[in-house]
């Protein structure tokens, strides 16, 4: 493998199966802090750099490239080793989620493992009560309720019920369900469904305090709210409360007023941005009755508050939501005629932009997106579960994923060196609230609007988009995604 001076080698990854690549962003390293926190010298702490050396991709190919010093693209690969792994020739059973056994419930119509709590917050820009609970649907087909008393009963470790999922309640595979503070939750406003937003499934009034435990049970009567009729719970260190926490629970947060959320791990990784290669859940949720290990941390400014620091933002879904479809589209490259590290599959543009979070250009990646469900797709989104972002240590590439607008690319496709023809890449819009001035991160969604109910991908068809990130800091990068669609 050909070595570049004072280029490490990083790589690229899209959509988990898709596509392996190894790529280094050119450019004088340097940190481009988030905008200042509530708690300035807190934000300013950094992860410390792990000086491991990293390792290939498992067994799958990768790409060598030179940067080049005086173009706005990447030059031609050195050396090429393979190309690409498309999903739609590998066979991928429906999601299932990492974990280990649980007591057993009284209910029969819900076991542990079937429902869990996969992302939440219990305070927000609006304060105390800006929070939200949601609930996915991991059991591999869709989940009717069927509970104790009226539902499935949402409690703080107060052993107050906050919501209750009402039985004959259908949650689809993959599915989620959102419990919302209609006091002060600021997030109704986020895109879900077809002309839906993350609005409450279900709505209270009573706060959870600050680093409280929560649990779901299958019965909504408060007697019986005990580890055999449990489901799933998350809490902090310092909640005392077992039954409202696995492990030794998530590290407890200063309670600043932010856009945060703890969301399921849906790479593996712990949030880690050093940590490189595959995603090992392979973007499954991850639930080892462990919330410390199963949930990360992310907020819209890269905040040091106690459970790790990283930018992302949260997302919270409901039943109207997009649902993960990794195995039911694949991604290609947008000219297959050429190399993926290749224009017009990738482009890099030196051109400074601070304004956009781009202080060292862009890297523009741009793909064909397949619909391989069997039906026409009207929702169309895709969620970044890893990627390299503040605070990036040195030697390693700090991206913002941010919104972009169709381009006309001239392709060469198959039969290659027949002809070339120019085709429309759609752009993606990074979706808010939360509100992302620094640009997305962990947990962020990027939206393909030119798929709707009027204009839908038929069963076979495809879409080409492009993602288009903003580089603050160059070095090694990864970037995964998980496509989330609606019929």
């Amino acid at each position: 493998m050909l070595q570049f001076p004072r280029l490490p080698v990083g790589y690229f990854v899209l959509v988990l199966l898709f596509l392996t690549t190894q790529v280094t962003i050119s450019g004088t390293p340097t940190s481009q802090d988030p905008t200042p926190s509530p708690d300035k010298k807190a934000e300013s702490q950094k992860t410390k750099a792990s000086k491991k050396k990293k390792k290939t991709v498992g067994q799958l190919p990768y790409f060598v490239i030179s940067p080049s010093a005086t173009s706005n693209t990447i030059s031609a690969p050195v050396t090429v080793q393979s190309v690409e792994v498309s999903p739609s020739t590998t066979t991928k059973s429906a999601p299932v989620i990492e974990r280990t056994s649980k007591p057993g419930l009284v209910q029969p119509a819900v076991v542990a493992g079937e429902l869990v709590i996969s992302e939440f917050r219990v305070r927000g820009p609006n304060g105390a009560n800006d929070e939200f609970i949601e609930i996915a649907n991991v059991s591999g087909a869709d989940l009717t309720v069927a509970g104790g008393g009226t539902g499935y009963a949402v409690a703080a470790s107060n052993g107050v019920a906050r919501c209750v999922i009402p039985n004959g309640t259908v949650i689809p595979n993959r599915g989620h369900y959102l419990c919302t503070n209609s006091v002060g939750y600021s997030l109704a406003s986020y895109p879900a469904g077809n002309g839906t937003t993350a609005t409450g499934d279900a709505t209270y009034t009573t706060d959870i305090p600050d680093n409280a435990g929560i649990a779901i049970f299958n019965t909504s009567i408060a007697a019986d709210f005990n580890l055999a009729n449990r489901i799933d719970a998350v809490g902090s260190t310092s909640e005392a409360n077992i039954l409202y926490k696995e492990g030794t629970g998530y590290p407890a947060l200063v309670p600043f007023s932010i856009d945060y959320s703890f969301y399921r791990d849906n790479c593996g990784k712990g949030g880690s941005i050093t940590t490189f290669g595959q995603c090992p859940t392979n973007g499954n949720l991850k639930d080892t009755n462990n919330n410390a290990a199963d949930f990360v941390f992310v907020d819209t400014n890269g905040t040091s508050a106690g459970a790790g620091q990283r930018l992302g933002a949260p997302g919270p879904e409901n039943l109207s939501s997009p649902i993960e479809r990794n195995g039911s589209f694949s991604v290609n490259l947008l000219d297959i005629c050429v190399a993926a590290p290749s224009p017009p599959n990738r482009v890099r543009d030196f051109t400074s932009d601070p304004p956009n979070n781009s202080t060292f250009g862009t890297l523009d990646i741009r793909r064909t997106v397949v619909n391989n469900t069997g039906g026409n797709v009207t929702r169309l989104r895709f969620r970044v579960v890893d990627l390299t972002t503040f605070p990036a240590p040195s030697g390693i590439a700090d991206l913002r994923p941010r919104t972009s607008t169709a381009v006309v690319v001239t392709v060469d496709r198959p039969p290659c060196g027949s002809g070339t023809s120019n085709v429309t890449v759609q752009g993606t819009t990074l979706e808010q609230p939360a509100s992302q001035p620094n640009g997305g991160g962990f947990n962020s969604s990027m939206s393909a609007g030119v798929v709707t109910l009027a204009t839908p991908i038929a069963n076979g068809a495809s879409v080409d988009v492009r993602f288009l990130l903003g580089i603050q800091q160059t070095g090694s990068f990864k970037f995964f995604i998980n496509v989330e669609a609606l019929p």
